[in-house]
């Protein structure tokens, strides 16, 4: 059943709302922001959807499933699907937040991924509240209609769900992210990472993308493949340089600018070192080889 708000908006109220009869695994349903009246009384009604707040001033009372809470300026408050709700905001310091209203077939598990498990309804941010209402801005920044606009905020929904993940995590939550799959899979996923962007990325790089410490990854990573991420970086580079000088006619200065090279004394540099032969030698050898072969 779709909510009806027992109290009349003020013009501090924006609010851009859709179908509430979307199919799909998360679907946007609403976005807004209010800075409320005091005392200004929601409910009780039985909600659709989830309507997840980000509070970034003032203060509110909620109540739902015989609990009361406090929810304040800093934390986030959810009203789940089909539970009934009421919230009032505070009559001296009313609460100023911003939403958005989801439901899709995964609206239950993202919502217990970000926090909200059974009996949960109100978490800490330790991210600034001001990022959420951005997020909101630039969903009301397209509000027609279209496949442009649903796909631009279906993108900025998944951006909301990201940050509200980030900012309810505690160090130990992170730690726990960083260790949900097997060493071997943030292994593999490092070298798949090294082989699609050889070209353009830096150790630093593939640290970022793992999301570990660059001590541990190469400790990880060394004990896993033998060497080090560097030179699994450099190893690759040196194999596709030797395959575009054997299999293409690009000159020297493009080969190195294919492998991550744009200075040419750079790479015939890089090359020399490690084959033991120029990259123009290496070309000519490979050529003499083929030539010769019967």
């Amino acid at each position: 059943m779709k909510h009806r708000d027992t109290a009349r908006r003020n013009r501090f109220y924006h609010c851009l709302e859709y179908d509430h009869e979307q199919e799909g695994e998360l679907c946007l349903v609403a976005s807004g922001m209010e800075r409320c009246d005091p005392g200004v009384h929601y409910g009780p009604e039985l909600r659709d959807c989830w309507h997840l707040h980000a509070v970034s001033d003032g203060k509110g009372t909620l109540c739902v499933n015989g609990q009361t809470f406090h929810p304040h300026a800093g934390q986030l408050f959810l009203l789940k699907d089909n539970e009934v709700a009421e919230y009032i905001a505070d009559p001296f310091d009313p609460w100023v937040y911003c939403w958005v209203t989801y439901n899709g077939s995964k609206a239950d598990w993202i919502s217990r991924e970000m926090g909200f498990q059974e009996g949960v309804y109100v978490l800490d941010s330790f991210a600034e509240m001001s990022r959420f209402f951005d997020l909101v801005l630039r969903l009301h920044e397209k509000p027609e209609m279209n496949m442009v606009g649903d796909i631009y905020r279906r993108g900025i929904l998944m951006e909301f769900f990201s940050l509200t993940l980030e900012a309810t995590e505690t160090p130990e939550q992170r730690t726990e992210r960083r260790n949900e799959y097997a060493p071997e899979v943030y292994v593999q996923r490092s070298v798949d990472f090294i082989r699609y962007n050889y070209a353009t990325i830096t150790v630093a790089d593939i640290v970022a993308y793992i999301g570990f410490t660059r001590s541990y990854f190469s400790t990880l990573f060394r004990r896993h493949m033998g060497i080090s991420p560097q030179q699994y970086l450099m190893n690759v580079r040196l194999e596709q340089s030797c395959r575009l000088l054997r299999e293409t006619e690009l000159s020297i200065q493009e080969v190195g600018s294919r492998v991550g090279y744009d200075e040419p004394l750079n790479f015939t540099r890089f090359f020399t070192r490690s084959k033991g032969i120029s990259p123009t030698e290496y070309r000519k050898r490979e050529s003499e080889k083929g030539y010769t072969s019967p």
